[in-house]
């Protein structure tokens, strides 16, 4: 792949990844977030044990702009003004839901 192609292919994963992060979380709220980011974590996981350029695009572009930190952030803030403690336990289920997956997508490959 030249330069070029890798530039635009990786305008175009991360464009889609946010896309879908977004319609996901103002469709589903919360659970919406959770959802891609589970899922996003299982793909990483797939992709660990691929190389190359195509490998970079779609995990580093795609799938970090699917999955991303201030989602959960932002989702456990909102939260926080009904219920710390509901608050807490989405931030612990993301996190602990993540790194299963993550484990899951590892061991599928």
């Amino acid at each position: 792949m030249t330069a070029f192609t890798v530039a635009v292919g990786f305008g175009v994963a991360a464009a889609v990844g946010t896309l879908l992060r977004w319609r996901a979380s103002t469709t589903l709220g919360p659970g919406g977030t959770l959802i891609v980011n589970i899922a996003g974590a299982c793909a990483l996981g797939l992709l660990a044990s691929t190389a190359g350029a195509a490998a970079t695009i779609v995990g580093t572009a795609g799938l970090g702009a699917l999955t991303t930190v201030s989602g959960i952030l932002s989702e456990s803030a909102r939260l926080s003004r009904a219920s710390p403690l509901l608050a807490l336990g989405y931030v612990s289920l993301t996190i602990t839901g993540a790194t299963a997956a993550a484990f899951v997508g590892l061991s599928l490959t």
